[in-house]
C-alpha cells in the first residue's frame, strides 16, 4: 500500500499522478519519487524510477522474415528487464512456416545484434536489414526475455516473406504500410 510520496500523505489515485507530474518541473530528479510503502506489516521508504509514456501503445511494428519487430511494449517494460545492448527490438510475433520459424527466431526476446551490426532501436534495424539480399544467410544475436543470449543463423527469403513495415499515423488516425526491401 502507498502511504507516502515525498514524504505527502496519498489518498487517492490522482495524489500519485499530481506528483508524477510535479517530477516535470525539475530537471535534476532523474524521474524518481520517494515512496514510503506499508508492506508485510511495516513501513518502507523506496526511491522508485518513472517512465514517460504518451499512452498510444505501439505505433510502429517491422515484418521481417516473418516476425514482428517492434520497440518493448508496456507490459515487456513494466517486468522491468532490458538487455544492455541498447535495448535492441522486440519480437513480438513469429509466422509459422517463415525463415525466422525455421531456423528458431521465437517471440519473447529482442535482436540486439544483425550480422554483427548493433541494432539499438527499429530506425538501426531496418538500415541493417535494407542491405540484405535474397537468399543471404544471416547471424542474429538475441536476448530473451530470461536474460540468455543466442546467436543463430537464418536465410532471408524475400520472395515469400519481403520485409515491411506498419506506422500509425496519429493525425489520421491510420495505419500505413511500406515495403522496405522485397525481391526484384
Amino acid at each position: 500500500m502507498v502511504l507516502a510520496i515525498n514524504k505527502e500523505p496519498v489518498t487517492c489515485f490522482q495524489d500519485i499522478e499530481d506528483a508524477c507530474h510535479a517530477l516535470d518541473k525539475y530537471d535534476n530528479i532523474e524521474g524518481k519519487l520517494n515512496i514510503t510503502i506499508f508492506r508485510q506489516g511495516r513501513e518502507i521508504d523506496l526511491q522508485v524510477g518513472t517512465d514517460v509514456r504518451d499512452g498510444s501503445g505501439t505505433t510502429r511494428v517491422i515484418n521481417w522474415c516473418g516476425c514482428i519487430v517492434q520497440d518493448p511494449h508496456p507490459a515487456v517494460r513494466a517486468l522491468g528487464f532490458l538487455p544492455e545492448e541498447g535495448h535492441g527490438v522486440y519480437v513480438a510475433r513469429w509466422c509459422h512456416g517463415s525463415p525466422v520459424h525455421r531456423y528458431g527466431l521465437y517471440a519473447l526476446q529482442w535482436i540486439v545484434e544483425v550480422n554483427g551490426k548493433p541494432t539499438p532501436n527499429l530506425d538501426a534495424f531496418a538500415d541493417v536489414t535494407k542491405g540484405l539480399e535474397h537468399g543471404e544467410f544471416v547471424r542474429i544475436r538475441t536476448v530473451h526475455l530470461n536474460g540468455k543470449p543466442r546467436v543463430l543463423t537464418l536465410k532471408q527469403d524475400l520472395h515469400y516473406w519481403p520485409t515491411w513495415e506498419l506506422r500509425f499515423d496519429a493525425n489520421t488516425a491510420t495505419w500505413r504500410r511500406t515495403v522496405i526491401k522485397t525481391l526484384g
